[in-house]
């Protein structure tokens, strides 16, 4: 887990010069998704990336993507291959405005109908994901978007590691 962190303070802290690489995020129902060898599913896994990280890519192969991680000091290093279904470019709808990465003790932080401990939960995210917010709301509430840039709910503020947010 903390390598994922990692990679995903890396690239959210550095801004690529490549034109050809885009940012997008994970989206597996599984929680995760494997990156291969080559661009297909008969090639060996190398690693995987959890539901809600932050990956750099580039289109490759037959619906395959090239993916990449990002140094502080600019350098790219190739992880591998990922299937293009399971990245989304999150719509830049003009609510959220920001990536932020979940930092939660208990391993996970609530989502919430309203801004306050006295709305209903409405669902969980992990500690480490990434999460598109926006605004502050009443004593330190976001509002809180899925990885197609819907509107999802409120999270407290001091559960979200701000950080630099890369063009999408």
């Amino acid at each position: 887990m903390k390598k994922l962190l990692l990679l995903a303070i890396a690239i959210l802290t550095t801004l690529s010069g490549f034109a050809q690489m885009q940012y997008g995020l994970v989206k597996d129902e599984d929680g995760y998704t494997n990156i291969r060898k080559g661009p297909g599913t008969n090639y060996a896994i190398v690693g995987r990336l959890d539901d809600g990280s932050l990956v750099n890519f580039e289109k490759a192969i037959n619906g395959w993507c090239k993916v990449y991680t990002t140094y502080t000091d600019g350098e790219q290093e190739f992880l591998g291959y990922m299937a293009a279904s399971k990245i989304v470019v999150p719509k830049r709808s003009g609510a959220w405005k920001y990536i932020g990465i979940v930092r939660d003790e208990d391993g996970y932080t609530n989502i919430r109908k309203g801004p306050g401990t006295n709305y209903a939960i409405v669902g969980k995210v992990k500690d480490g994901h990434c999460i598109l917010y926006s605004g502050e709301y009443g004593d330190k509430w976001y509002k809180v978007y899925t990885q197609n840039g819907t509107f999802r709910g409120y999270m407290s503020a001091n559960k979200i590691l701000e950080t630099e947010s890369p063009a999408f």
